[in-house]
């Protein structure tokens, strides 16, 4: 069953043209079925039916279009196809709509996509069949056109000649000229608002409080801070520094890029380690001090609810450490892209399973190569260009140091593979102060996103249970996935027909350990295994982020007692 849009009115006693659907909206502008598309972003599940738009075929001119509306038929398809494949579009016209043809795609791609664990298989390419198969007999290619798997992703968005790319810019920017995005925020009233300042000021983050609308106006609030730092300090550079419209465009176009159904690796993972990396860098001097940041890190993180306060104060006198505010900026880009796309599986499963993107990346940082490649190409291209040319350094041509390279630096430095090679050269950071700036540079980026990327079990321990616990579901799929994809029957006792869903992640420390009473052993696991070392070490480098040794210690003493009683 699917969602029809349609530009096109249905006649009374048509059932909705005929089609398989679930519901019919009928739009008279273009421009509101996109804001529409846009808005369900805060949606905190995956899409699990397709969506039929029906465009109308008005010839419009790219030269002469003003407005999204006035779009020939071919770029509303261009502008469906590129911005919201995640929601699995079928694009239709009046003319072409045979509701047979259509009633079959819509059953074929229903029988993919309905299933959490069939989602999950589909966009790897782990199962028997796959939908970008392109020397298949058999399989239907459109599939791959309405379903976003990870090679269509791959493939499509590094293989975009300049011309398109300049072409989808120029749709990207009528959108942002006929949409206030601001207006889409499911509550953007100035008091609600306000008090998301509040929110982004504690190290307690209380994520899993928020709405995915209210984590991409802490991700506004966080990069308008920074963007004013470049504003002021490098105004020679050649970096566009985007409208406010544009930056929270921006803001929901990687929104969309992420796997909303994923338990752990979503929007909501993304904006948390955007956020631990703007606090490390505040507290390393590098941006300034804002009044909202609560210097105690175990300040009571659900107090914004009830605060109202507006501006994000700057601190007038402020001379950067460490990183200076175009890196700085940087680090924060790469935080907010750095698992786009992410399918909800390890590295591990993509190897075993020779998933496609696992061969193409010769099983190495699949992943991490993946969210840098989707999140440059697909995003970045369009939404910033200017991001991707603009060097570092005052003296730019001696530098050589790019914004790209720190991107693209920081999002491989994710992978836990590479965790003790890590380890191994922030001793050598340590020890050695010989290390060509450039390399230092891109060395302590990374370094602070590796922090950033497992922060959680250093955040208080109510809001790191929270993170445990959403990380123990997604992997218990991986585990359901195996299954499916190893056993003889199957996974039979899994009702494909159904999707899995998930209550709300409890807000007390209580409700969360009554529900998961194991959680402690992977918390001591991995504080063992990787984070306590992690982090005692950039403690020595970087003295300023103590706190998180300190808060781990205690966390660990409370997951080890339990463990004993």
């Amino acid at each position: 069953m699917a969602e029809i849009l349609s530009l096109v009115p249905d006649t009374p006693g048509a059932r909705a043209f005929n089609l398989h659907h679930r519901s019919f909206k009928y739009y008279q502008n273009f421009r509101d079925i996109v804001a529409y598309l846009f808005s369900k972003g805060n949606n905190e599940a995956d899409t699990n039916y397709p969506i039929v738009v029906v465009v109308d075929e008005t010839e419009g001119g790219t030269s002469t279009a003003t407005s999204l509306h006035e779009l020939s038929f071919s770029d509303k398809k261009l502008v469906l196809k590129y911005f919201f494949i995640h929601q699995n579009i079928i694009i239709v016209s009046p003319r072409d709509l045979n509701p047979d043809y259509i009633n079959n795609k819509i059953t074929q791609v229903t029988n993919l996509i309905t299933n959490r664990i069939s989602r999950v298989e589909t966009w790897t390419g782990t199962g028997t069949n796959s939908i970008n198969d392109f020397y298949s007999q058999e399989e239907d290619l459109e599939l791959g056109e309405v379903i976003s798997t990870m090679s269509f992703l791959l493939s499509n968005n590094t293989n975009k000649s300049s011309q398109t790319t300049e072409h989808i810019i120029y749709l990207k920017d009528l959108i942002i000229a006929d949409i206030d995005f601001k207006s889409l925020l499911s509550n953007h009233t100035p008091e609600h608002l306000a008090r998301l300042c509040h929110a982004v000021g504690h190290w307690a983050f209380p994520a899993h409080e928020l709405s995915n609308d209210d984590l991409v106006y802490c991700v506004f609030l966080m990069f308008k801070y920074a963007l004013k730092q470049v504003k002021k300090n490098h105004s020679g550079s050649l970096l566009h520094i985007p409208t406010s419209n544009e930056l929270l465009a921006f803001v929901f176009m990687v929104r969309d890029t992420y796997k909303n159904g994923n338990p752990f690796h979503n929007f909501r993972h993304a904006v948390d380690v955007l956020q631990a990396c703007f606090h490390f860098l505040i507290r390393l001097d590098c941006l300034p001090v804002f009044k909202q940041l609560k210097n105690d890190p175990k300040s009571d993180e659900l107090a914004f609810l009830q605060t109202n306060s507006i501006i994000l104060h700057i601190s007038p006198a402020h001379s950067p450490n460490h990183l200076n505010h175009l890196q700085t900026l940087g680090l924060l880009v790469a935080a907010l892209g750095h698992d786009v796309g992410h399918p909800g599986v390890t590295n591990a499963f993509m190897i075993k399973n020779f998933a496609p993107t696992s061969i193409l990346f010769n099983d190495r940082s699949v992943l991490e190569s993946f969210h840098s490649s989707v999140f440059i190409n697909k995003i970045l291209a369009v939404n910033w260009p200017s991001l991707l040319t603009v060097f570092t350094e005052s003296g730019e041509s001696v530098s050589g140091l790019s914004l790209r390279e720190i991107i693209i630096s920081s999002i491989l430095a994710t992978d836990m593979a590479e965790h003790f090679e890590y380890i191994d050269r922030l001793k050598n950071l340590k020890s050695h102060d010989f290390i060509k700036h450039n390399n230092r540079v891109k060395l302590i980026s990374s370094l602070l996103i590796k922090c950033a990327d497992i922060s959680n079990v250093t955040r208080p321990l109510r809001v790191s249970s929270q993170w445990a616990m959403v990380l123990g579901r997604e992997f218990d799929e991986v585990a359901m996935l195996e299954k499916k994809i190893t056993s003889e029957d199957h996974l039979g006792d899994l009702d494909t027909a159904k999707d899995l869903t998930y209550t709300k992640v409890p807000l007390s420390l209580n409700e969360i350990l009554k529900s998961t009473p194991n959680l402690h052993k992977g918390q001591i696991f991995f504080i063992n295994t990787f984070a306590e070392n992690l982090f005692s070490n950039i403690a020595e480098l970087l003295p300023e982020l103590k706190y998180t040794c300190d808060i781990i210690r205690e966390n660990k003493e409370f997951w080890v007692n339990r463990d004993k009683a």
